[in-house]
């Protein structure tokens, strides 16, 4: 660990010594690759280097739209790894720490990914006190409207109204069918997907793997195992589908 910590120190060095926004960005698109990658391969090591090291790099750039965003999507990463081992209380103060990174970063530029994963984080509420339902099922709603405002056909915001959509009853709008729906779009909005450094990017492997979950949760296995399958050609390291989805699917 301490030497990555020192690999990605000299990295964070280089691109303070631009001493302009253009170091920030390079500091942004660093920590993109570091967490895409990080989420890949499913290790939490990676993740919280990347959260030290954009720590580090939030004191020089305080108001980056950008790394406050990555700090806030690497938060959001470590919640899903830690989901099943951490107590309550932990993963409570991730989800809020994800929350306020992300808010942040919309008050200083508003982006479509910001927002859907805020949908995500007060999802995680939800689930955590359902009695917040209500409440946060509002602000879901207004979060997702704004994500489609900003990005009505970035696949990012699809995707994770898909995930929102698996684990919401149909009579609130969610189900197996609208998640397939929103999946299919994902995948089908990915192929003309292109941003440039350091903007987000994430996702395109994901999408053909919770498409993969929801053929199989309806007993489509060869469709399930089919998504799986180009999920691994466009990422072969994706270790979620190689251990775990896969394995399942096929039983």
């Amino acid at each position: 660990m301490r030497a990555r910590l020192g690999i990605l120190a000299i990295v964070l060095a280089q691109s303070l010594n631009g001493q302009s926004l253009t170091g920030a960005a390079k500091w942004a698109d660093s920590a993109r690759k570091e967490i895409d990658a990080a989420a890949m391969s499913g290790g939490t090591t990676a993740l919280v280097d990347v959260r030290t090291m954009l720590g580090r790099a939030l004191v020089a750039f305080p108001n980056d739209a950008l790394l406050l965003h990555y700090q806030g999507y690497a938060t959001y990463r470590l919640l899903n790894v830690l989901s099943a081992t951490k107590a309550p209380g932990e993963l409570a103060a991730l989800n809020d720490s994800a929350r306020i990174f992300l808010e942040r970063s919309i008050e200083k530029r508003p982006m479509a990914e910001s927002y859907a994963l805020l949908t995500a984080i007060y999802g995680r509420q939800i689930n955590a006190d359902p009695s917040l339902g209500m409440t946060l099922g509002m602000e879901i709603q207004r979060m997702s409207m704004e994500a489609r405002g900003l990005g009505g056909r970035n696949p990012r915001v699809f995707l994770v109204a898909g995930q929102g959509a698996m684990f919401t009853p149909p009579e609130y709008g969610g189900g197996l069918d609208q998640a397939l729906k929103l999946f299919t779009q994902a995948v089908e909005l990915y192929v003309t997907d292109a941003p440039p450094a350091p903007e987000p990017s994430w996702g395109k492997a994901e999408a053909y793997a919770w498409l993969g979950q929801a053929y199989d949760k309806q007993g489509k296995k060869a469709e399930a195992l089919a998504a799986y399958k180009k999920a691994l050609e466009i990422e072969p390291g994706y270790s979620w589908v190689s251990y775990v989805l896969i394995p399942a699917a096929s039983k």
